[in-house]
């Protein structure tokens, strides 16, 4: 009887496929759904602000983080219940 010597091959991985683009028909009905919800949050959020990617000026900065410090020091504002009853919407 004759002894058959075996070798293992090295391993050879499959060359990487570039990934297959998903059509709209593979899709479930509730991956669809979140993909048309994703599509129109970012939509509706691009019209919804129409200053997104401006910057402000530094002086604008430093007058909205004085009135900031000020708020929280008590120098600024009101309760909301005095401008409830100035207003007169009680």
């Amino acid at each position: 009887m004759a002894s058959t010597v075996t070798r293992k091959r090295p391993n050879k991985t499959p060359a990487r496929r570039a990934p297959r683009a998903t059509r709209i028909g593979d899709l479930s009905l509730n991956e669809f759904r979140k993909l048309m919800t994703d599509l129109i949050d970012a939509r509706l959020s691009e019209w919804s602000d129409p200053d997104i990617g401006l910057e402000l000026r530094p002086e604008i900065i430093a007058s909205l983080e004085r009135q900031e410090k000020e708020y929280a020091a008590g120098k600024r504002g009101k309760p909301l219940a005095d401008v409830v009853k100035e207003l007169g919407l009680e």
